[in-house]
């Protein structure tokens, strides 16, 4: 950029004002160039200051991400001491009473059946009364409800789920109003947003996302893929156990194998479908067993936190979609007593009428005495011991009734 030249190049002040004007050009896009220089400048201070900017907030987080990780990590780490004396002598129940825990705080329950036997009625039961709605107890064994709020991932058909779990809810909208189940409970519906054993970590994101400390996966095979690999399988239990970890509590829903033994019903643990992984990271398999449809199914705790309860007779009501104990005078074990109250009840007999079978297994027959001596500390029964002069086979300590015949052996 210049300026013409005078058309007079010999007149004086021609020159002297095209040299003026020069000076003054050269002087304007000096100083352009001056204050492209310094906002260029500026810019180039401006970019390395939201970049220092940037790297501290980046700075900050991971340093608070590694003295949260150090919190956990020592929220987990306990003396010798304090982990081994300083406990109670009953696991803390989420579902059950004293031993009789379905649910006990910090493991897994799963639940586990067929189809069409009650899996996701019995879980709408968890759920409502975990969420806080009366009654409070499923199956007669009171339900502690959430401090915060309940996710329920409906990957399982979840329409059917809908219709199912909606029948449980018909009172608590004119009780409790729509408001309230808004925040109480959060529902995930189709496949998560990720394989949870390819990504142990989603089911942890999934419930602080929605801030909930119960969760309910609904179910297992929609999950995760491949549950009868090991791999797949020790992949789940890394996500359960990471959520576990942080507090938050977990029922799972899943399959049993076709068929147990000699095609019956699966009566141990063995029955439960895929890898091992996933039964020996829950605290509680209780199986459901029945025909699809069927009104009264089974209930037995398959693997136990404390005390084993049942095996229960479950009575499902199609109408309202709740299911509740139902008292089978041939496995009321007061009731057996009651017929028998002359010679008494053994705990091989009474083994055999609440497994169904002819020759009960010793852990059977031990867990039947069990059951009656609970029924002993209770009142309903008294046990006799045998005879010492007679002795002899068949002779082993028996039970009589020690209630009025109005009375029934309670729910647990």
């Amino acid at each position: 950029m210049s300026v013409a030249p005078p058309e007079d190049p010999f007149s004086p002040d021609e020159h002297e004002a095209w040299q003026r004007q020069e000076e003054q050009l050269r002087a304007e896009v000096l100083a352009a160039r001056q204050r492209q220089r310094q906002a260029e400048e500026t810019e180039r201070q401006l970019t390395l200051l939201r970049a220092r900017h940037a790297a501290e907030q980046i700075f900050a987080e991971e340093q608070a991400a590694e003295a949260k990780a150090r919190a956990a990590d020592a929220a987990r780490v306990h003396d010798g001491a304090t982990f081994l004396l300083d406990l109670p002598p009953t696991p803390p129940a989420l579902w059950g009473t004293g031993a009789d825990i379905l649910w006990a705080r910090g493991e897994a329950l799963m639940i586990a059946g067929p189809q069409g036997v009650g899996k996701t009625t019995l879980a709408g039961q968890l759920l409502r009364a975990v969420a806080g709605l009366p009654p409070g107890d499923v199956l007669g064994y009171p339900v502690e409800p959430c401090q915060q709020r309940v996710l329920y991932l409906a990957m399982d058909r979840p329409e059917q789920a809908r219709r199912n779990l909606a029948r449980m809810f018909t009172d608590a909208e004119a009780e409790f109003g729509r408001q309230y189940l808004s925040e109480i409970i959060r529902f995930w519906v189709g496949p998560p947003p990720c394989d949870l054993a390819a990504d142990p970590e989603g089911l942890l994101r999934l419930a602080r996302e929605h801030d909930a400390d119960v969760v309910f996966v609904d179910s297992l095979k929609d999950a995760a893929v491949g549950l009868a690999k090991d791999e797949v399988g020790a992949g789940y239990n890394r996500a359960r156990q990471l959520a576990l970890a942080e507090g938050i509590q977990l029922v799972e829903l899943h399959h049993v194998v076709k068929n147990g033994a000699d095609g019956g019903k699966p009566n141990n643990i063995n029955g439960i479908y895929g890898s091992t992984w996933l039964t020996s990271g829950a605290g509680s398999v209780v199986l459901l067993w029945g025909e699809p449809g069927d009104p009264i199914v089974e209930l037995l705790h398959l693997k136990q936190p404390m005390n084993e309860v049942g095996p229960l007779k479950i009575r499902h009501n199609r109408e309202t979609g709740l299911a509740e104990v139902f008292h089978d005078p041939d496995t009321d074990v007061v009731a057996l007593a009651r017929r028998c109250s002359t010679t008494g009840l053994s705990a091989n007999e009474a083994a055999a009428c609440l497994y169904s079978v002819e020759k009960p297994t010793k852990a059977q027959i031990e867990k039947a005495r069990r059951r009656l001596d609970a029924l002993v500390a209770q009142g309903l029964l008294y046990a006799r011991d045998p005879d010492t002069e007679r002795g002899g086979r068949g002779h082993g300590r028996r039970w009589f009734p020690a209630a009025p015949a109005s009375w029934e052996e309670p729910d647990r």
